[in-house]
């Protein structure tokens, strides 16, 4: 008989749950879940502020592969309703099933529909298959020849486990450093993590809070400050103006690139609408053998072709052939040969970099053409936008990079610092913003004088008995608070979890680092070591340990893109991946 367990229940786990059921065989099989906070897990746990949304549009995300299942904009207008009736608190979310299929709802809704999904599959189970759901954590693994012995509040046998933790915490030098310092000066210092858990309560009532991080965690941060203070937003003309409660401090943000990501575009796209490769093929693919930048460098010639196709279309060219000689051709040469305009060309480095040429005493200023510029482009859609459309594009061709981390195309240096580096930072900035509702409100809210940003390079002191923020690049600018908040998630890496489980595991020698020899030295990418194809842990014998599985966020690293749920219709990895591990577990 088998009996699984899954560690985490949140998109992933469920997932691996929803494989594990559909594609059991006739065997007795038993299956726990662990998590503390139940479906959808810590991140989209129902019982959280209904300020934070998604920064994906609900017709847009699913846990259901192909056409087994609604995905959350089809299950919000048919099957919602009926479910929210069945707890206490679910009159509370009636608002979000009002909203459209291209409308971004609150996180805790999310979490709502994976509790629904949970209960859907436990309700038609086989004949032969149990569900237990544990609502504790797994603190401890122990290997026998036996069995595996998984310890939360009980100790219990299993012949198999899959871990999908997802996000755990993780020490950091800095971190420790800004907290004991705020602890010996009576100061406020919330560390990277959820901005749901931060008790902005605690803010101490000075003029001023820094903000380090302008990410999606910031805007996070900006919801959950303006519900404190009492403000709120008014539009007129399709612009948002800041209406303050008196209650506002002063927000000091800043960041390394100094500017939050580009825009989600507004949606035009149906779930089966991705977009399709035109020069990475799988045929290309499949005999391609160039470097890295090569690689980077024809994915933005794919999201090209499709920006100029949208930038030209009102215009006399031939755009068919005009496509054709572009995917084959030099740029500078074709675009020179149709007589395209240097104003209409698309540069990828002031997309990368919009401040590269602002003086840093411009900066603040800047900041707002910047956001008003982004609003605009993203507000023509990612069908008909020129601009969001190659966003998209960009964003959506990721086959082909999943393809040379799975056969280990990449060399060392090439995986670390050109993927994982600097094409990684470029990508997030580009494709992973907050919706466009988001930036109008950081604009109203600068535009108010509640947010002040710093120039590119911002810089944390420790000095008489405060925090003080600068940029490296105008350190005359700066801010003493009595607040200091980290913006974002925790960054991957076993060697600084948090996490008792991965601790104890790793001390049992059941997990390792991933790491790579860069120049003869071993350089550690933050995974844990797992089989590339299985997913099984890679123990630090060097042994394959048969019967214990990793995805997700312990992965990042290894694999990439582990933080993104599954898109309708659509071959996501995600599903990928746990068909791999649930096929091994049957096999």
């Amino acid at each position: 008989m088998k009996k699984i367990a899954i560690v985490g229940a949140g998109p992933y786990g469920l997932i691996a749950l929803d494989r594990l059921i559909k594609q059991a065989p006739c065997e007795k099989i038993e299956l726990l879940v662990f998590d503390p906070a139940g479906p959808g897990g810590e991140v989209w746990r129902k019982e959280q502020s209904d300020q934070v949304i998604m920064n994906t549009v609900m017709q847009h995300v699913t846990l259901f592969s192909e056409e087994e299942g609604p995905s959350l904009a089809e299950w919000s207008q048919t099957e919602a309703v009926k479910f929210l009736s069945t707890f206490a608190e679910g009159g509370s979310f009636l608002s979000e099933t009002k909203l459209g299929e291209n409308d971004y709802c609150q996180r805790r809704y999310y979490g709502v529909y994976q509790c629904w999904f949970f209960k859907q599959l436990t309700e038609q189970l086989p004949t032969n298959m149990t569900v237990s759901l544990i609502k504790e954590a797994v603190i401890d693994l122990t290997v026998t020849k036996e069995c595996i012995l998984i310890q939360a509040s009980d100790i219990h046998q299993v012949t198999d486990v899959i871990l999908a933790t997802g996000h755990s915490p993780n020490y950091f030098i800095e971190g420790k450093n800004n907290e004991d310092y705020a602890k010996k000066h009576e100061l406020f210092y919330q560390g990277p993590g959820n901005p749901s858990d931060t008790p902005l309560e605690k803010i101490l009532a000075t003029d001023t809070v820094i903000i380090r991080g302008v990410g999606l965690s910031f805007f996070d941060y900006l919801a959950l400050f303006v519900d404190k203070w009492g403000g709120r937003f008014s539009e007129e003309n399709n612009h948002l103006n800041y209406l303050p409660s008196g209650n506002e401090q002063t927000l000091i943000v800043g960041s390394g690139r100094g500017l939050p990501y580009h825009t989600r575009p507004k949606n035009q796209k149906r779930p089966s609408e991705d977009a399709q490769p035109q020069i990475l093929t799988n045929e290309f693919m499949n005999q391609f053998n160039g470097s890295a930048q090569e690689l980077f460098d024809l994915l933005r010639k794919e999201a090209e072709l499709v920006y100029y196709q949208k930038k030209l279309a009102d215009t006399k060219i031939n755009m068919p052939q005009f496509l054709a000689d572009y995917r084959i051709g030099e740029r500078e040469i074709i675009l020179d040969k149709y007589q395209i305009p240097v104003e209409d060309r698309l540069d990828w480095s002031v997309l990368f970099d919009p401040a590269k040429k602002i003086a840093p005493q411009n900066f603040p200023e800047f900041v707002q053409w910047y956001l008003k510029k982004d609003i605009e482009a993203a507000a023509l859609g990612n069908k008909t936008g020129a601009i969001a459309s190659a966003i998209d594009t960009y964003k959506e061709i990721q086959a082909p990079l999943h393809a040379m981390l799975d056969q280990e195309k990449f060399t060392p240096k090439e995986y670390l610092e050109d993927f994982f580096g600097t094409f990684k930072r470029n990508y997030n900035f580009l494709t992973v913003g907050a919706p466009i509702i988001r930036q109008k409100q950081l604009l109203a809210l600068i535009e108010a004088g509640v947010v002040k940003f710093l120039a590119p390079e911002m810089m944390v002191e420790r000095i008489d008995g405060q925090f003080l923020a600068y940029s490296k690049k105008n350190p005359s600018r700066s801010f003493f608070s009595k607040n200091l908040i980290e913006a974002r998630l925790s960054a991957t890496g076993l060697e600084h979890t948090k996490n008792p489980l991965l601790i104890r595991m790793r001390e049992k020698g059941y997990i390792v680092p991933h790491y790579l020899i860069i120049e003869g030295k071993k350089q550690l990418t933050g995974a844990i070591r797992v089989n590339r194809k299985t997913h099984q842990l890679i123990a630090q014998d060097g042994q394959i340990l048969p019967h214990i599985y990793c995805y997700g966020l312990p992965l990042e690293g290894l694999d990439w893109l582990n933080a993104t749920s599954p898109r309708p219709k659509s071959e996501d990895r995600i599903f990928y991946l746990a068909n791999q591990m649930v096929q091994t577990i049957y096999r």
